[in-house]
């Protein structure tokens, strides 16, 4: 039976949906522990299915943040969030100042996490990105509870959008301090790990572990028949927008009417309608994951096309890729750390880093990959990594 000392917190600045990791693990520990959810309620694409997820685990314990409703609150936050980025240059290594210039939910995620440990109490709680980090490591410090963070980005090497001057600074500030407090660490690939390891140094007492991003098996059904007499090609993220591989997708489609592309995600109209869409490229809506996992079941060809943007973007290892093994389809990755590292890790031959273009990839591959057999065998082999399996490296973290 669950006890109260047995109460875990996550925290995320994300929405539900827009956190799948998140959503996992929760649902991995809800039968062993009592689990409470602090995220955002986001008014866009992922409303609805956040909504589903809520629906599906009655027995967790949500704590959304509307900013819509809580108006006062979320201009506090702002302002704080403003003010902090005024004062960052004077005090570049106060960690509440560098955690309150990062994000402008910080303070509005300090402000529930911090009434919530005065009424629970909890046995650990479980920081998902960034800006979270400062919330879950002041109340650890307040409580004494067990702090865990999960690591799915290296955030010092995304892209900067706004306080340029400090904004790297910060995040290495916040890594670097939440690293030496915490009593375990999940990284999301083994590139973000190593690169972590450069930078951070851990307690001894620390436990660490890579968990994959990966899905439960039973959500890929088994691969029956092809969907077309064309090859498919598909590619799919939460958003669909600039310099994530896909002009390359739209330059070459009209060169290769014998495939079908399938572009999957909420849309982003200002970049569509700047691209010369051909008839053999779909658009798709954003998907459900039972739906989107139905969906890439049917299809030929995963197109894993991280650009190298960034640091981060050049090691870290995407949904897409996973979902795309496991669901039997034959990869096209570009050569980035993460996907390369993950791909040759493998003891079956899961798809193919690209060498040339991806027009000259697909006009060169042999068919009899696309051959049911051979995506059974992928379908078989991809089990190895699932969720069923993964989860157990999380569940030996609370043993």
């Amino acid at each position: 039976m669950k006890t109260q000392s047995k109460n875990l917190l996550f925290i995320t600045t994300s929405s539900l949906a827009s956190n799948p990791r998140l959503v996992k693990e929760f649902e991995t520990l809800k039968n062993d522990f009592i689990c409470f959810v602090l995220c955002f309620r986001h008014h866009d694409w992922s409303l609805e299915l956040s909504e589903a997820i809520k629906k599906r685990n009655p027995e967790v314990h949500f704590i959304e943040i509307d900013r819509r409703v809580e108006v006062f609150k979320t201009l506090v936050s702002k302002l704080v969030h403003k003010v902090s980025i005024v004062l960052n240059g004077l005090f570049k290594k106060n960690i509440q100042v560098c955690a309150f210039a990062s994000n402008d939910k910080t303070p509005q995620l300090w402000f529930h996490a911090k009434s919530l440990v005065e009424q629970n109490k909890f046995h650990r709680v479980i920081a998902h990105n960034l800006g979270a980090f400062y919330p879950a490591l002041k109340v650890t410090n307040m409580t004494e509870t067990a702090l865990q963070l999960d690591i799915e980005d290296f955030y010092p090497g995304e892209a900067l959008y706004f306080n340029k001057a400090q904004e790297q600074q910060n995040r290495m500030h916040l890594m670097l301090h939440s690293f030496l407090n915490a009593d375990v660490i999940t990284y999301a690939s083994k590139g973000i790990q190593l690169e972590c390891e450069k930078y951070f140094q851990i307690a001894g007492q620390t436990e660490t572990s890579v968990i994959l991003n990966a899905f439960n098996s039973k959500d890929f059904k088994k691969p029956i028949s092809r969907f077309s007499d064309k090859i498919t090609c598909v590619w799919f993220s939460q958003h669909i927008g600039p310099n994530r591989g896909l002009e390359t997708v739209f330059e070459i489609a009209e060169q290769l009417p014998q495939i079908e592309f399938h572009i999957i995600g909420n849309n982003n109209v200002s970049f569509l309608n700047k691209m010369r869409i051909s008839e053999n490229v779909l658009i798709h809506d954003v998907m459900a994951p039972f739906k989107l996992h139905a969906f890439l079941a049917k299809m030929d060809i995963g197109l894993a096309l991280e650009p190298g943007k960034d640091l981060n973007n050049k090691i870290a290892l995407s949904n897409k890729l996973i979902a795309y093994a496991q669901a039997g389809c034959y990869v096209i990755a570009t050569d980035t750390y993460g996907q390369s590292q993950f791909l040759s890790s493998l003891d079956y031959p899961a798809g193919v880093v690209m060498q040339t273009s991806l027009e000259e990839t697909l006009r060169n591959l042999e068919i009899r990959l696309l051959d049911i057999p051979s995506k059974i065998e992928r379908w078989e082999n991809a089990k190895s990594f699932s969720w069923d399996n993964e989860q157990l490296k999380l569940k030996g973290l609370f043993s």
